[in-house]
């Protein structure tokens, strides 16, 4: 059964839309995207340090920050095919618009402590396919939904050092459908809570030169829910499925300059996605269909990656900020063999500028950024023990707009 291999599997890592390979997200900041998110969490003109760096938090005294970055998302897949079935129906095309919201708080404990609290999205948007399309029997829809709660504390010690620290608790939904022969279906809805925790250090040399570097944790999820299954021949078949899947780790290096009016900015950013190379997945319908059936088995096999970048801003005057970034961000997915109709990851370079504007307590931003895939060819196996292939070439492009409001207290 060739839907076995997709059942509730790249719900987890359907992320198209992501600027950090694999299903990671981490537009949570409208002022960082603007510069392709150089120097996050350093820079010192939002309050997302609680995210990306908290020792960034000492930059800033007491204040909250609002905004949404609106995610248009552009595929097509230019040729394909199944090798074990009619090559018919209309081509690929996966059209998404997602809205990824964030929120940041902090308070000025003292002149060298800081307590925040962030609430934001590092993984998730989704993939949604015509309802027509030649591989509708591996991939209709899939969702998947997160959100961290972040408390963090910072901490300066000196004037040319800070440490911060939070906790992460994270929410997780997720929901996955595919068609199966000509009346069937597979819809499965799971959620979960994992947790994990973040700290960071930055360092200031002189008043115009900081670097810091951050880390996550892994944050594991162990993710339940419900399973319909619609078999032709064997009427509606309903039950529990369930996985286990761990959020990867990353360090990040981040460096920012003030040169007069001028501002430079530089990240590099490692994830440890090689800790995806298997997923098993549990389904108790799966188990009314086929008395033998067994968890289903994907070989993932994905591969570490980088994420590097650079910005600038210009300080217009005292009211008026412009930037720039550029960004080159590796896919998580290693080869063609690897790659599935639900995730066409691959490498990209981003193009982004934005614009801030204060007045009295209150900063208002303004983000744009352009994503430049390359092209991705899909030559997936199924599933370990599957002889089903889909063969595919996917042409993506993404266009993100942000917009944020900050007020200092």
């Amino acid at each position: 059964m060739k839907f076995k291999s997709l059942l509730f599997v790249s719900i987890l890592m359907a992320s198209t839309a992501s600027l950090a390979g694999g299903y990671q997200l981490q537009e949570y900041s409208v002022t960082n995207a603007g510069r392709a998110f150089a120097g996050a969490g350093i820079v010192g003109d939002d309050y997302s340090a609680i995210a990306f760096n908290p020792a960034g938090m000492t930059l800033k005294k007491s204040g909250v920050q609002l905004g949404a970055m609106g995610m248009d998302i552009h595929s097509n897949v230019e040729k394909g095919y199944l090798d074990d079935g009619p090559r018919q129906g209309s081509k690929g095309k996966l059209r998404n618009f997602k809205l990824i919201p964030h929120g940041f708080m902090q308070y000025a404990l003292s002149e060298n402590w800081r307590a925040g609290l962030g609430l934001y999205v590092p993984f998730g948007l989704g993939t949604y396919y015509n309802k027509s399309w030649f591989g509708k029997s591996h991939a209709l829809v899939s969702e998947i939904e997160t959100i961290d709660i972040n408390p963090s504390l910072a901490w300066k010690p000196f004037s040319w050092l800070s440490i911060g620290g939070g906790f992460i608790l994270e929410r997780m939904k997720a929901r996955l459908t595919n068609s199966i022969g000509a009346n069937g279906y597979s819809d499965m809805n799971a959620d979960g809570w994992g947790h994990g925790w973040n700290a960071g250090i930055m360092i200031e040399p002189t008043k115009t030169t900081r670097f810091g570097v951050a880390y996550r944790s892994p944050v594991v999820q162990n993710i339940k829910g419900k399973h319909h299954l619609m078999y032709p021949g064997l009427g509606l078949k309903e039950g529990i499925s369930s996985t286990k899947l761990v959020d990867p780790e990353h360090i990040q290096f981040t460096a920012y300059q003030e040169l007069g009016k001028w501002g430079l900015s530089a990240m590099a950013r490692w994830t440890r996605w090689d800790r995806f190379h298997l997923l098993s997945i549990d389904s108790t319908a799966l188990g009314q269909v086929s008395p033998r059936a067994t968890p289903s088995q994907v070989d993932e096999n994905w591969r570490n990656t980088w994420t590097i970048s650079g910005g600038v801003d210009y300080h217009y005057c005292k009211n008026l900020t412009f930037r720039t970034g550029l960004a080159y961000d590796q896919g998580a997915v290693r080869n063609s063999k690897h790659r599935t109709a639900r995730v066409p990851d691959n490498n990209r370079w981003i193009a982004s500028v934005g614009a801030s504007y204060t007045k009295n307590n209150w900063q208002f931003d303004l983000s744009y950024f352009h994503m430049f895939w390359q092209k991705a060819a899909v030559d997936s196996k199924a599933s370990r023990t599957g002889t089903s292939y889909i063969h595919g070439k996917y042409k993506t492009q993404i266009n993100s707009v942000g917009l944020g409001v900050q007020y200092h207290f």
